[in-house]
């Protein structure tokens, strides 16, 4: 028997059966089970018509609201799951299935030995996938995962430029950031400093002046949606230090 699906997990499923009372589901990651979900867990607006929001065959990020391992049967909700939580889930499954592309182009160029040596590293995919981000970003793959023989870190870098293509998006944002008690050029440069720590892998965080106390602020991320997230994320941390010091930091609107 499957792993069962735990509360709260999402998961990505597709629509077999629509009815009036709501709609029975595939669920991916789980197969074996049956999901459902109710006319009342479609969205947060009164639905009419369910069939003007799900159809058959439709794929959709679902929230497991209730479990009956012996029966195999999840209820699932739509309206429970935020836009973010859908494309963070939707981002991962496609991270994942990168992944397995990568590997079976690996094993199939240089033998499983290879694909072993790389779960040394790491058997987490979504690990996995950031640390093949780096490779097809330039970094060599024998510093990455030790233990490869050149032949192995070739067949990957060769895999991983076939299968992932790394793009970048930028978001350039003025910020202001103001302080007038006698340390304001030092809470100006310790929030810069901690704005610059929110970036992860692969992802860029720089804050220029403009002419105080306007600054520039540059993201760039791999997705429009994380840059997004990561300029929200960065004036949180601006704010932090600024507040502490007395002082403030918020985006520069068109008539600050």
């Amino acid at each position: 028997m499957s792993k069962a699906p735990e509360l709260g997990e999402l998961v990505v499923g597709r629509i077999t059966d629509v009815r009036d009372y709501g709609a029975y589901v595939e669920v991916d990651e789980y197969p074996g089970y049956e999901g459902f979900v109710h006319v009342s867990e479609v969205s947060l607006k009164w639905v009419r018509n369910i069939r003007e929001h799900l159809k058959e065959g439709q794929r959709n990020v679902f929230k497991v609201i209730r479990v009956n391992p012996q029966t195999l049967q999840v209820d699932l909700s739509m309206r429970r799951v935020s836009q973010k939580e859908r494309i963070d889930k939707l981002l991962e499954v496609k991270k994942r299935a990168k992944v397995s592309k990568v590997l079976k182009v690996v094993e199939d160029a240089v033998g499983r030995k290879a694909v072993d040596n790389l779960f040394s590293t790491s058997s987490n995919p979504i690990q996995l996938y950031d640390l093949f981000e780096k490779v097809a970003m330039g970094e060599p793959a024998m510093t990455l995962f030790q233990g490869l023989s050149e032949a192995e870190a070739d067949a990957l870098r060769k895999a991983v430029e076939q299968e992932i293509k790394v793009r970048e998006f930028e978001v350039k944002v003025n910020v202001i950031l103001r302080c007038d008690g006698p340390k304001g050029v030092e809470a100006i440069r310790k929030a810069a400093e901690k704005a610059e720590q929110v970036a992860g892998s692969g992802e860029h965080v720089e804050i220029r002046t403009v002419g105080a106390p306007v600054y520039s602020l540059h993201v760039k991320a791999s997705s429009k949606e994380r840059a997004s997230e990561l300029v929200s994320q960065v004036l949180q941390a601006c704010k932090a230090v600024m507040e502490s010091y007395g002082g403030v930091a918020e985006i520069k609107t068109a008539s600050g």
